[in-house]
């Protein structure tokens, strides 16, 4: 009996190796959970800055279509890819262009003192320099006048993983009156 208890006594508790064992799967699981959770985070990130981006490209292209359906006439031999030159429902001359530094829609239709609107967030979307926008002008013969716009939006803040581009294009028919 005696024998047994020393025995006893020497055998409980828990050895290296087994103690390294329980770290090791500790630690692969830690490795895990913290890359899914990095993952989904990037995720929530690419999908706020798609949003943006596309609420941005929204705003502008709806702005664009409301103003140029009301349009009395597109000035097509005056347009290039970049600027789209039209008469207001009131005669004035008009224009929709991509405007330099940092790249954003404007409208040159505002009343002065202000001379510009910008019609997308320069600070947060950038319209990938003016090589994302393309104003093609049609004037049509016993059709109405028509003008297709591209517009690609790209968010400005990162790059990479949560970086977001979106391309919206329109073909808009002026009313005749």
């Amino acid at each position: 009996m005696r024998n047994m208890k020393k025995t006893k006594s020497y055998f409980s508790g828990y050895s290296l190796i087994e103690m390294l064992v329980v770290l090791v799967i500790f630690t692969f699981l830690g490795i895990v959970v913290t890359q899914s959770l990095a993952s989904s985070l990037r995720g929530t990130r690419k999908s706020e800055n798609q949003n943006i981006t596309k609420e941005n490209v929204d705003y502008a292209m709806s702005v664009m279509e409301r103003l140029l359906r009301n349009a009395s006439d597109l000035n097509c031999a005056t347009s290039t890819a970049t600027r789209l030159n039209y008469t207001d429902e009131s005669g004035r001359a008009v224009y929709f262009m991509c405007d330099g530094t940092p790249s954003a829609i404007a409208s040159g239709s505002a009343t002065p003192p202000v001379f510009v609107n910008l019609l997308t967030s320069a600070s947060a979307v950038n319209i990938t320099s003016c090589a994302g926008v393309v104003f093609a002008c049609v004037e049509g013969v016993n059709v109405p006048d028509s003008v297709t716009i591209t517009l690609t939006g790209q968010y400005v803040t990162t790059t990479g993983a949560e970086g977001s581009q979106v391309t919206s294009t329109s073909r808009i028919l002026l009313r005749t009156y």
